[in-house]
């Protein structure tokens, strides 16, 4: 589990919280099974499987296909401007959605190494340093819609591993 440096550059500081939260969606999720993942969901439809198919939506919409302006990434749900809301994906595995979120995650932090925090957006006027502040404040948004979807399933709570590793 990553932790954030306590003293850092901005640049060093912001990509820590952003894989500390992305580090807390992976161990939050680990060991769930899709059984118990697809047990509860909200009255509004959100389920475990739909907030990890969001995420990756979003890391790949907001650095890859409007930052950076890459073609051919068209995404179910999501238009020029917006990211699709998370979404019900019964029958899905939660564990090929975890992996395509790391793949996702891997791919958007190739692009952010090679530019500045103060480069714009390929159409408009987002810096990758709103971009990237965006993504910490929305991964943590449903970080916590997971932990409360995780309590139902299986009953496990918590924020993070115990210093010896194996808390839940």
């Amino acid at each position: 589990m990553s932790e954030p440096p306590f003293v850092a550059d901005e640049r060093e500081m912001l990509l820590a919280y952003l894989q500390r939260q992305r580090d807390l969606v992976l161990w939050k999720l680990g060991g769930l099974s899709d059984h118990d993942a697809a047990r509860v969901a909200t009255t509004s439809g959100l389920t475990i499987h739909g907030i990890v198919y969001h995420l990756t939506d979003v890391e790949r919409s907001w650095v890859r296909r409007w930052f950076a302006g890459r073609r051919g990434l068209h995404i179910d749900g999501v238009d020029e401007f917006h990211v699709g809301p998370p979404r019900d994906l019964t029958g899905a595995r939660l564990k090929e959605l975890l992996a395509g979120y790391v793949e996702e995650s891997r791919r958007c932090d190739e692009v952010v190494r090679e530019h500045s925090l103060d480069d714009l957006e390929v159409k408009g006027g987002r810096s990758l340093r709103w971009i990237l502040h965006h993504l910490v404040e929305e991964t943590s948004r449903h970080l916590g819609h997971l932990d409360l979807l995780c309590e139902l399933a299986d009953g496990r709570t918590g924020d993070g591993p115990e210093p010896s590793g194996t808390g839940r």
